[in-house]
């Protein structure tokens, strides 16, 4: 008895700490733009099969298990910048971007977006931000270039506006959906891949399908509750230091259990 309980208490700590460290992160990334917060899904471990004369119930509990973490996608709070090469996304899908080296794709909320010296469309990393067809955006070289200013519509149609104040249509921004966005994987630098359970991903445009439409000269903040993370801290440490006692309850019964053989 006194065996199982550290088993199960043991399983525990693993669980907390685990616990401790995703709930540190959200923590930590409360003003990382487009952040998305983590949720911890857990489950309870069974050893095995036990019928008593006490109970039909054959399943005995050896603690709890982690099952996975999940991000919350709901939009986080938007932030002007009357930038237009800021974007935001109100509602679902990510901006699309390629690392010009490698040509691999990534996905990301965050459009902290700048024009490079070749005039393309970049996010902070350099990677190329991707137009609806899954093309580069080029906006014209900064030296060379007619247009006086830039704007950027919901739909994500990029504007160059000339000295006269016409405008023209230069490109529309990119913008992919998942059918489970959750299951996206984090590779840094506020950039995601595709899961084994993400889905296909979507190109498309802002405002169809699940996309939403795209507000120029903002930018999303993280959606993480400080107030609920930090109760959730207080929580998962009171948690694990409870199964660290159970642990240290179990250890004297077995060394009382032993001295009492001995003697």
């Amino acid at each position: 008895m006194a065996a199982n309980m550290m088993y199960t208490a043991m399983s525990g700590l693993d669980v907390f700490n685990e616990a401790l460290s995703v709930t540190s992160n959200n923590i930590a990334n409360a003003n990382t733009t487009a952040y998305k917060s983590q949720n911890l899904d857990f489950g309870d471990m069974v050893s095995g099969l036990m019928q008593t004369v006490y109970s039909d119930d054959t399943s005995q509990g050896v603690g709890a298990t982690i099952l996975g973490t999940t991000a919350d996608q709901s939009t986080g709070v938007e932030e002007k910048t009357n930038t237009w090469s800021d974007l935001m996304l109100q509602g679902g899908g990510f901006f699309e971007v390629e690392n010009p080296a490698t040509t691999t794709d990534y996905y990301t909320r965050d459009g902290s977006f700048q024009v490079n010296s070749a005039g393309n469309l970049t996010d902070m990393d350099g990677n190329d931000v991707l137009d609806a067809k899954g093309n580069v955006i080029n906006v014209g070289n900064p030296a060379t270039t007619t247009y006086t200013s830039y704007s950027i519509d919901q739909s994500g149609v990029v504007w160059g506006v000339q000295a006269n104040g016409s405008q023209t249509s230069i490109a529309q921004i990119g913008v992919t959906t998942f059918s489970n966005p959750s299951a996206l994987v984090s590779d840094g630098n506020n950039l995601l891949s595709p899961g084994v359970n993400s889905g296909t991903p979507i190109l498309g445009t802002a405002g169809s399908g699940m996309a939403g439409t795209v507000i120029s000269g903002a930018l999303e903040m993280s959606n993480v509750d400080l107030t609920q993370q930090m109760v959730d801290l207080i929580n998962y440490q009171a948690d694990y230091q409870a199964n660290s006692k159970s642990i240290a309850t179990g250890d004297n019964i077995l060394q009382t259990v032993v001295n009492l053989i001995q003697g």
